[in-house]
């Protein structure tokens, strides 16, 4: 099976202009380590701000990356730098990969005596990987009772059922994992390791983690037990964490929907309830402003429990006034909500969901209920008479079109490209307020441009081409993108010319368009004074700025210099060793537009006065001699 391949030029698809450009330079600084490639999956350590490298996960389908994931907390929309820096490295360094069977494929060569043994010795190896295979190992065994557990209704379970055994859970190595790994973060901290990213450390939330099969099991004594000793380590701690500079905040956030989840199992009872609801009560000082959500939202879930008299009436298709939350519903309604839904679900109580989902107003999750239940024309329904958002809509629109429902699939969707026009963002302190949020990478048109791009590639697919170009249309204006405007133009026909100049001039001033999109459509369509605009107006990787120069060496070789000098001179004055390759490079450019004005006397009249000024740069002077 041959390697996939990545065509480095689709990055912008993915990544804002200045993941792409600190990408590049962790790729130029040797950042990346070792790449493997298992089948169609890439994996590779990335070297970045914390003394721990960032693993960054790359799965490849037939055409693209279907898939890429990094450890590190980024989360402002798009590819972070450490991905676009693994790319980097495969596509330009394919001699650095190294290529290995699937891990599935190796293991099924193996006797069970083998695989014993190979756990034991990575348990050895790895202390820590004790505790995970311990838990893994307890849910196997306790298979045939989770069968059952899943089986009983919420009420049967609050009710004359003999509460579970809490699974054996080693508490005070967890306990001391948590504390070994909260002194280690703090300790990198006083060594002076940066922290530009505000982290929840991924090694504490895959201690928090733990937690989850137990939770799929329905056993939340066990989830409490892990949650309790993981977050009691964090709030010790937690005024010195801030004093360090990390921030634990971020984690109480992170885990709320663990705890809600454990403390509404159906088996715990009202006195177990109460014990946790004091338990958090002495916690919250601890915790101060900053863990009052997390507080707040699980003593809720431990208040109410499963026999909230408002609850038991929505539950039973009743309609309540005020709802469950009344006039003022809390800010952790939905963390609430959503893990009653879980239960509700695992424990096949299909009635009790949709009720609790529709009184709720989680119409998203009602309608993929009632798709499970084979319930088709009921979903749709809902699809197209009540409010969803576009992610939403798009989840079912795509469960739709998979069971064959094309038409259906296909207006759901519309349903939200029509709500939300592009053409409505014109207006002029919104557009104001686009640019500002442009210029920190906070533009954010995913949503009604994933929506949209799904109907236009849908609809291709289904021979209308009608339906795709007007849902491309959609999508280029909500994310602009130079494969997007190459399909239109196959999509328009004879009538691409009068779209051509529509998108042209849409994306002259579009606000949340790369630089790099800009680039690269302009200069297809041979409009350099739109491109040379382009990298005027907003910041520009190096690398777009010099294909844009290459461009405009014949037809503005004045302006080629001007840059080229910008670019070059404050490397050299600065005394940027590391970086004297790169003036050098931007020196080049400026005599290639010398040479075109016919000015190589100019030229060499100021490489002269460079090589004059910073004759002792011994480092810079032989770059300059060989221009």
């Amino acid at each position: 099976m041959s390697s996939p391949t990545f065509d480095t030029t689709l990055l912008h698809e993915y990544a804002s202009n200045q993941s792409i450009q600190r990408g590049r330079e962790y790729f130029q600084e040797g950042a990346v380590g070792a790449l493997v490639l298992r089948g169609h999956q890439l994996q590779a350590d990335v070297a970045g701000s914390q003394p721990r490298p960032y693993r960054v996960e790359i799965e490849f389908n037939a055409e693209d990356v279907a898939e890429a994931c990094c450890s590190c907390p980024y989360n402002y929309g798009g590819w972070c730098k450490h991905i676009i820096a693994v790319l980097l490295t495969y596509a330009e360094q394919p001699d650095q990969v190294e290529v290995r069977s699937p891990l599935i494929q190796r293991l099924a060569a193996l006797e069970r005596a083998q695989l014993q043994s190979l756990v034991l010795e990575l348990v050895e190896r790895v202390p820590r990987l004790v505790d995970l295979v311990e838990t893994a190992l307890t849910l196997l065994e306790r298979a045939p009772d989770t069968l059952a557990s899943n089986s009983r209704s919420v009420n049967h379970a609050t009710t004359g059922t003999t509460p579970r055994p809490p699974v054996p859970v080693n508490i005070r190595a967890l306990r001391q994992q948590t504390h070994n790994l909260l002194r280690s973060q703090s300790g990198h901290w006083d060594n002076g390791y940066d922290n530009e990213e505000d982290v929840v450390s991924p090694d504490l939330m895959e201690l928090v983690e733990q937690s989850r099969p137990f939770l799929d099991a329905g056993d939340g004594r066990a989830a409490l037990d892990i949650l309790e000793a993981v977050t009691d380590e964090v709030r010790k701690r937690w005024d010195v964490l801030e004093e360090v500079g990390l921030q634990p905040y971020d984690f109480v956030n992170e885990i709320t929907s663990f705890w809600v989840e454990a403390l509404l199992d159906p088996a715990l009872s009202a006195e177990e309830r109460q014990r946790w609801i004091q338990t958090l009560a002495a916690w919250e000082e601890s915790f101060n402003s900053e863990g009052s959500y997390f507080i707040a939202a699980a003593q809720a879930a431990a208040q109410q429990g499963w026999d909230d008299p408002a609850l038991n009436r929505i539950l039973q298709g009743e309609t309540v006034p005020g709802g469950l939350w009344g006039d003022e519903q809390p800010q952790y309604a939905d963390n609430i909500t959503q893990a009653r839904l879980r239960i509700l679900a695992r424990t096949g109580q299909d009635e009790a969901y949709l009720n609790l989902s529709r009184a709720e107003k989680h119409h998203d999750l009602y309608a993929l209920h009632l798709l499970k239940l084979d319930r088709v024309q009921e979903a749709i329904a809902v699809g197209l008479e009540q409010p969803l958002d576009q992610g939403e809509r798009l989840e079912l629109a795509q469960a739709l079109y998979q069971r064959g429902e094309i038409e259906a699939a296909f207006q759901v969707a519309e349903q939200g490209l029509q709500q939300s026009d592009a053409v409505a963002m014109k207006d002029p302190l919104f557009s104001r307020v686009a640019e500002q949020m442009d210029d920190f990478d906070l533009c954010d048109s995913y949503p009604q441009g994933a929506l949209s791009a799904w109907v236009r590639d849908r609809a291709i697919e289904q021979g209308q081409t009608e339906r795709a170009l007007a849902a491309g249309i959609i999508a280029f204006r909500e994310i602009p993108r130079s494969t997007a405007y190459r399909q239109l133009e196959t999509l328009a026909g004879a009538g691409w010319p009068d779209l051509q100049l529509k998108l042209l001039e849409f994306l002259r001033t579009a606000t949340c368009a790369s630089t790099e999109t800009k680039v690269e459509i302009f200069l297809r369509e041979t409009l350099l004074d739109d491109a040379i605009q382009a990298v005027e107006s907003h910041y520009t990787a190096s690398e777009t700025l010099a294909r844009v120069m290459d461009a405009a060496i014949k037809q503005r070789p004045e302006w080629v210099i001007a840059q080229a000098r910008q670019q070059a001179e404050p490397i050299m004055d600065g005394g940027q060793s590391a970086h004297y390759e790169d003036a050098a490079k931007w020196l080049r450019k400026a005599k290639q537009a010398y040479e075109a004005l016919g000015q190589k006397t100019e030229w060499r009249t100021y490489l002269g006065a460079l090589c004059e000024k910073h004759q002792r740069k011994y480092k810079l002077m032989p770059l300059l001699r060989m221009l």
